[in-house]
């Protein structure tokens, strides 16, 4: 038996390609692909762009701190009160309360106050004597130092000392005195390692007015006072 095939007229008879189940070869799905990939590379670049910039600007700053001297602390005199202020009989006697600030300017060091000692005097002659415990400053850090000291002195030798204060408190209604430290510290640091330091702040000209006929006076210099700092 012969069979006959014909081909209908117009009827394209190419082979039929595979219909593929895969997103990737839809062209339209590849170009935001494409589009989606270069927006990533191009956070990516930008990125890297800002971290170099403040790389760029930060790291000169950071090598040069670090290979620096370490800077000294500072000390500020803030406050100072006097109560039951009284002379009598070559004998001082005083309350006095007291505040200071002390300061480690450093960003990459810390700084170990082993010892802290003080004196108020007057004319070079300590009338009271303190000391403040060990502490530390971390970068940047400061500390408020609130003192209080009860004092009763007699001062056989030097009695024209009493005699002068008197005499300047009831002539000026204000004396005069002077606060010395000494300080021996430590800095610690990554860079230099530990580094000891011994200094002698000074808080000079302690203008103190008194109240007429009253044991109570008040430090008038008028705002903080940043101390000296001679170094050993």
């Amino acid at each position: 038996m012969e069979i006959n095939l014909k081909v209908l007229e117009g009827q394209d008879n190419s082979p039929l390609l595979p219909v593929s189940d895969n997103p990737n070869s839809n062209p339209y799905v590849q170009r935001t692909m494409k589009a989606r990939y270069i927006f990533e590379v191009r956070i990516v670049h930008l990125l890297i762009l800002i971290v170099t910039f403040w790389a760029v600007l930060c790291l000169p700053s950071f090598f040069t701190s670090m290979s620096l001297v370490p800077q000294t602390p500072s000390f500020q005199f803030d406050s100072l009160f006097l109560s039951n202020f009284n002379i009598s009989n070559k004998t001082i006697g005083a309350n006095l309360d007291m505040t200071l600030q002390i300061e480690n300017p450093n960003s990459v060091t810390k700084i170990h106050f082993n010892i802290i000692n003080g004196s108020i005097s007057y004319k070079d002659n300590s009338l009271a004597m303190y000391s403040i415990k060990p502490f530390e400053l971390g970068y940047r850090e400061h500390r408020l130092v609130h003192l209080k000291i009860s004092k009763y002195q007699t001062m056989e030798k030097n009695g024209w000392v009493l005699d002068e204060i008197n005499k300047q408190r009831d002539e000026n209604g204000a004396v005069s005195f002077s606060l010395t430290m000494f300080v021996s510290a430590t800095y610690t640091t990554g860079w230099w390692g530990i580094k000891k330091f011994v200094s002698n702040p000074q808080c000079l000209d302690l203008r103190v007015a008194f109240l007429p006929k009253a044991g109570f006076g008040n430090w008038v210099n008028g705002g903080p006072m940043k101390c000296s700092l001679p170094i050993f």
